[in-house]
């Protein structure tokens, strides 16, 4: 009797399963989870892609120096990508490249923020406009607040079809699924823009920590509605120009 017992518990518990799934089955992902650039379905997302950005992004391809520097890295990665006139490099010298050092000018430490104030905080969305602009580029500076996700994906498209545009957005990490410091926001450019699954490749600079991931365009959206404790304003995205 006990043993029959026993039979009748297992076979009803593998019943359940098969009606319910596993006992432990992990919830369902949401379906605009992020994608990661080494998971498997990124090579196809990648191949279907509007991409005329993605080649001179990756040769241009830089990690921040340091926490805090996303702003500073991504604007690097603009001005080499679209070739805008290169400063003498101390770190590569003789050779002309923008990095993380040269990008400080005078004109830059006194009209966007001291290095010790970055070092501190990072730059908001005006001051990487600032930043872009007194280093040779034409900008388009665009609050998420001011916009929508419809008029942002448009853009944002119409930027990465143009050899002489690079996209880069400001974001909440926290909105990505992202763990970091509650609140914190992260610049990086943008790559590729798959339109089958409506996600936009983002670059991460912070490649210590996070590969480049693909994100839906209502997610990214929504990133970079979110506040700006030091602006005060939303965060949002720059297109830079020659």
């Amino acid at each position: 009797m006990r043993t029959t017992g026993l039979l009748n518990l297992v076979i009803a518990a593998l019943v359940s399963v098969a009606l319910t799934g596993p006992l432990h089955a992990e919830s369902p992902q949401p379906v605009d989870k992020l994608i990661y650039f080494f998971d498997p379905p990124s090579a196809e997302l990648l191949e279907g892609a509007e991409k005329q950005d993605f080649l001179p992004l990756m040769a241009a391809f830089v990690s921040e120096y340091q926490a805090t520097f996303c702003g500073v890295a991504s604007s690097v990665m603009a001005l080499n990508a679209l070739g805008i006139e290169r400063p003498l490099s101390p770190r590569w010298y003789p050779y002309r490249y923008w990095d993380q050092d040269n990008i400080f000018t005078k004109e830059v430490l006194e009209k966007v923020k001291p290095v010790s104030g970055i070092n501190a905080d990072g730059i908001t969305l005006e001051q990487l406009q600032t930043l872009l602009n007194l280093s040779g580029a034409k900008t388009d500076k665009t609050f998420a607040s001011e916009t929508g996700v419809d008029a942002f994906r448009k853009a944002a498209r119409a930027a990465i079809a143009d050899p002489d545009a690079i996209l880069v957005v400001n974001f909440g990490r926290a909105e990505l699924g992202q763990p970091g410091i509650a609140g914190g926001g992260h610049i990086s450019p943008v790559a590729a823009y798959n339109a089958k699954t409506d996600r936009f490749l983002i670059l991460d600079v912070a490649r210590y920590k996070f590969p480049p991931s693909w994100v839906t365009a209502e997610r990214l959206y929504a990133a970079m509605n979110t506040p700006d404790s030091s602006s005060g304003k939303t965060r949002g995205y720059v297109i830079v120009r020659k």
